[in-house]
């Protein structure tokens, strides 16, 4: 089955990979905060509970909290279905000694999505606490707080466009301040121009497999699930430190998936991040962790589930070009 060449889709001009791969990862919470820490004959009883969506980005400007509730384990979950309305949320800049230096009061704009109604950018390196509370008749008020990642900046990059398969594609960053001495990062890759004709060798293979009776809207999903890559949490001591004190990144081909246009990024989470996707993942993948060792997914939402959490990020766009022997 062959796609149109001319079918392109639909971007937003920047690297926004972060809160889609997140949203993955509370969908699945949903489900799995049901199950964990109980045994596989224990009664489990469906208490529902309140689920935050929320990120602050380092230097860009506030972004949209989403409220929404759970489903039973095997419900399918919709979050337009599940959007909580009216609720008062509430996201404050804090000083050095957790005194208010800023409230921003926000404002609901759909079902269940508040923005704030000032963009002011979020600031590097300091602690932002977020209280929601939901006239539900029981007083429930949730809270979270975040220390946004320090800004850090992209020094060098292999090249402009580089050959596919050729030369190493590189990145070198400066290495943010940490208040644990480290940094944790997950790298994504977003193709700008995420056609089939564009796919790499490797997924072009995996495309040539697929059952022939996908219909045309089967392959596009194809394509636009591959559109964002990105890789699992890195620590920074995975990567070589320059002289100057940068960190030089090698980036796998293999988060290559589409020739042309890529914005490549670099993005470093916060504490709540971490733990959040390092016990989420555990859940699905226990590695020789034993049943009962499983630990619960850490998510940082006093009186409610989900995440509320931060990140720093830099990007690059680069052109990756077809080797010769890939030319049509």
């Amino acid at each position: 089955m062959k796609l149109n060449p001319n079918t392109q889709f639909e971007h937003n001009g920047r690297t926004d990979m972060t809160p889609t791969f997140f949203r993955t990862l509370l969908l699945a919470l949903t489900s799995i905060l049901l199950l964990a820490g109980c045994d596989v004959g224990e009664d489990i009883t469906y208490t529902e509970q309140y689920v935050v969506e929320g990120y602050l980005f380092a230097t860009e400007p506030l972004s949209n909290i989403k409220l929404s509730r759970t489903v039973p384990f095997g419900t399918a979950y919709n979050f337009n279905d599940q959007a909580v309305n009216n609720a008062q949320v509430f996201v404050r800049l804090l000083d050095d000694n957790e005194n208010v230096e800023r409230e921003y009061a926000y404002q609901q704009v759909s079902p269940g999505v508040y923005r704030s109604p000032v963009q002011d950018p979020v600031l590097p390196a300091r602690t932002y606490a977020l209280e929601i509370r939901i006239p539900d008749g029981k007083d429930t008020i949730l809270r979270s707080r975040t220390v946004v990642p320090d800004s850090f900046s992209i020094t060098r990059a292999t090249a402009d466009t580089i050959v596919y398969a050729g030369n190493q594609l590189e990145l070198t960053i400066t290495t943010p301040s940490s208040p644990n001495n480290q940094n944790v990062y997950i790298f994504a890759t977003e193709s700008l121009d995420p056609r089939f004709e564009n796919l790499t060798p490797f997924f072009q293979d995996i495309f040539d497999q697929i059952d022939e009776n996908q219909t045309p809207e089967d392959t596009l999903t194809f394509l636009n699930d591959l559109r964002i890559s990105s890789s699992p949490l890195i620590n920074e001591e995975f990567y070589d430190y320059n002289p100057d004190g940068t960190l030089q990144i090698r980036l796998p081909w293999i988060s290559v998936i589409f020739f042309g246009p890529n914005t490549i990024s670099a993005n470093a989470v916060d504490d709540n991040v971490f733990n959040y996707i390092s016990t989420q993942t555990l859940q699905t993948d226990p590695s020789n962790l034993s049943p009962g060792e499983i630990p619960n997914v850490d998510d940082p939402i006093d009186g409610g589930v989900g995440l509320f959490g931060s990140y720093a990020r830099v990007s690059k766009v680069i052109y990756v070009a077809r080797p010769p022997q890939a030319l049509p």
